[in-house]
């Protein structure tokens, strides 16, 4: 389907992002001074209310030893800590700090998704892939902290496949959120209606609801999970 993506201009944008003291919490600074202890991804990452967040976090190192060190950081919050084969996956609350909820603020209130994993690479930077429209990521990443580099890798064409969140939509739910998208309905300040998109698509604005909290609830289950390169020459925005 090419329709409304099509022109408005889809992308994956693969990004790194690079704290300027290596640390975007300082959870992670901790686990880099806890021997044995260390940062692999980031799966799932979402603000619960201003001063509470839940994550979806992969450590790395001898279970032990991450055990007794989450214990430490988060017993008081409550976690989940399970080993699958050779990974560690933690799901917990934690308290945000103003860095944070900045770069959470990206997929909070602009037409901008992540695509998981957040994998850290080098000296503690984050790299993280959007999918967005090209003015949808303008917007989005003029808003994160200057602490924190921008660097873009590649700018990818959108297709989606198995792994991407559109393709588990039907086509009516893929046009509605299509539209819903263009209109601007989850921008922020919202700028339409279910009115709005169902005087577009031609059904009422009821069932526009009915129809956008069930893709809301597959995308929360989700989030928007690799094509063709049109950049590979890391840029600073």
């Amino acid at each position: 389907m090419s329709g409304r993506f099509g022109r408005m201009g889809m992308r994956h944008y693969d990004v790194r992002l690079a704290p300027d003291d290596g640390w975007f919490h300082p959870f992670e600074r901790r686990i880099d001074r806890r021997e044995g202890v260390e940062r692999v991804a980031i799966h799932r990452i979402r603000l619960v209310t201003d001063d509470l967040g839940v994550m979806l976090y992969e450590l790395g190192g001898e279970f032990d030893r991450v055990e007794a060190f989450v214990d430490d950081e988060l017993g008081a919050l409550g976690y989940w800590l399970e080993a699958f084969d050779d990974r560690i996956f933690l799901c917990s609350l934690f308290v945000p700090n103003e860095t944070v909820r900045a770069l959470l603020r990206v997929t909070r209130e602009f037409r901008v998704f992540l695509d998981p994993p957040m994998t850290y690479v080098r000296d503690g930077d984050l790299r993280v892939t959007y999918l967005a429209t090209e003015r949808s990521f303008k917007r989005a990443t003029s808003v994160i902290p200057d602490d924190v580099e921008v660097v873009l890798e590649t700018k990818q064409a959108f297709a989606p496949d198995e792994n991407v969140f559109l393709a588990k939509l039907t086509a009516q739910q893929r046009r509605l959120f299509e539209t819903a998208l263009e209109l601007g309905y989850y921008g922020s300040p919202r700028d339409a209606t279910y009115e709005d998109i169902g005087r577009e698509v031609g059904i009422a604005g009821g069932t526009v609801g009915e129809h956008l909290r069930k893709i809301e609830a597959k995308l929360v289950d989700h989030v928007v999970s690799e094509p063709s390169s049109e950049s590979t020459t890391p840029q600073r925005i």
